[in-house]
């Protein structure tokens, strides 16, 4: 792809710098003057008549980003008649001698922060390896621009019907880290992956930061969309779910968080956060499910030396289904395991590792010390 020189020197008129993304260097400084020089175009602009933007809506806004790149174009190695906006159709909005593109986003806010686009990025310009974000902010006394380069204004991923970025035009004068170099992974290598592999990457990421953190957070939107276990587009109560739903949601929390059977009193929290992201599900008395009843002497034709909790009843009358997840793990309950198994991510799946994280736990529960899980298992059959 050639990049027609338009410069009032006629001696170079008629050059062609070649743009080919693996040596890009030279065409992206010049890519970065012409940015520079669209911003103080429209903040001229602005300055002369702060009206002309106050009213823009985000298509109007385009148009205009659209007429200052053009006008400047002439001071630069860029041509104008390779100038396109392609907005509705590609992202970015507007794409510049093939292999740039400018993203424009505006506010009306006196805010330069805002919600960007989708971190799929399923209607990317295959051509397009450089791209800059040009922010309107349209609220306070006088309407301001800036241009920088689109990763690097990309603060954090939210979630409106599918993951977004959010855009914080200050990240490059206030020190903060952008999303990418708090994932430690390079933008163009991020762009590149499938979606699935994004969507883990991004769950990963905030998984292992709430855990480094010692929060009870886990992102709502971490159900797989390939799965039987995705997230369902609405909300529900545990008590209206049918009995096989209930049945395969306690099993699943059984296999996932051993912590159930612990002294702690928050001991529930993770199992309801899961349940609300993965299933739709919320439960104001999960405790109950589990334990109601009180304690229990026998059970399974098994008897205690002393009371145990209730929750042992509970196991014992889902160790079928247990049995057959350990045994039959499908790909939702591998994701599940791998986000939620302790603190090591890439800890490894298998019924022997479930038994060792149970008798851990039983170990740090006076009630339950003395209880051997193998054992327990083996007798009830």
């Amino acid at each position: 792809m050639a990049l027609i020189l338009n410069n009032s020197d006629a001696r170079i008129q008629n050059n062609l710098i070649s743009v080919r993304p693996s040596d890009a260097t030279q065409t992206d400084i010049e890519f970065a003057h012409f940015m520079r020089l669209a911003e103080s175009w429209l903040n001229d602009a602005s300055e002369a008549d702060r009206n002309i933007f106050r009213k823009c809506n985000g298509t109007e806004m385009e148009h205009i980003a659209l007429k200052a790149l053009k006008d400047v174009a002439p001071q630069t190695s860029f041509c104008v008649d390779n100038i396109k906006l392609v907005s509705g159709l590609h992202f970015p909005d507007i794409q510049a001698a093939g292999h740039f593109g400018v993203e424009v986003k505006s506010t009306k806010s006196n805010s330069w922060t805002s919600t960007g686009s989708s971190i799929v990025e399923s209607t990317r310009i295959p051509d397009v390896s450089r791209i800059y974000m040009l922010f309107a902010k349209l609220g306070g006394e006088t309407p301001e621009f800036r241009c920088r380069p689109y990763e690097q204004c990309l603060s954090n991923i939210a979630v409106t019907h599918a993951p977004r970025y959010l855009i914080d035009m200050n990240l490059a004068d206030n020190g903060e880290k952008n999303i990418f170099e708090k994932m430690s992974v390079d933008y163009d290598t991020f762009r590149l992956l499938e979606e699935k592999e994004k969507i883990n990457s991004v769950r990963k990421y905030y998984m292992h930061a709430n855990r480094t953190k010692g929060k009870y957070e886990m992102p709502w939107w971490m159900g797989d969309a390939n799965t039987e276990a995705s997230s369902s587009i609405m909300i529900r109560f545990f008590t209206d779910l049918s009995l096989q739903e209930k049945e395969e949601i306690r099993a699943r929390m059984f296999v996932l968080f051993p912590e159930l059977f612990g002294p702690k009193q928050d001991k529930y929290k993770r199992a309801a956060l899961w349940m609300c992201s993965r299933y739709s599900v919320i439960c104001s008395n999960l405790r109950d499910t589990f334990s109601a009843g009180g304690k229990v002497e026998e059970i399974g034709g098994v008897k205690f030396n002393h009371k145990v909790p209730q929750v042992l009843n509970t196991l014992y009358q889902y160790r079928i289904l247990i049995k057959h997840l350990l045994n039959n793990p499908d790909d939702a309950l591998l994701q599940d395991v791998e986000d939620n198994w302790g603190e090591n991510e890439s800890i490894a799946f298998s019924t022997n590792k479930w038994f060792d994280l149970i008798q851990q736990t039983f170990n740090t529960n006076n009630e339950l010390k003395d209880v051997d899980i193998r054992q327990l298992f083996d007798l009830w059959g």
